[in-house]
């Protein structure tokens, strides 16, 4: 799966590493955290190809899409 005009590979357990909070995952730990964000990932495209199916656009209102308060400007 991959967003148009982006190649998707799959993530390597030393690449997770290099995240703040993974640094000290073993490489099954590691693989087992790729396989869920990979996971999680699908469910949320999917849901937001669902929503702009019905819809004819996202759904912002929710403001999951602001991001956490410390990325946010202000």
């Amino acid at each position: 799966m991959s967003a148009v005009g982006f190649k998707a590979s799959r993530w390597t357990p030393e690449r997770l590493r290099k995240y703040q909070g993974f640094q000290n995952f073993s490489d099954e730990e590691a693989e087992k955290a790729i396989d869920t964000i990979d996971r999680l990932a699908h469910i949320l495209l999917t849901i937001h190809k669902e929503n702009y199916k019905s819809n004819g656009q996202s759904d912002n209102s929710s403001g999951f899409w602001k991001g956490s308060k410390e990325n946010q400007d202000g």
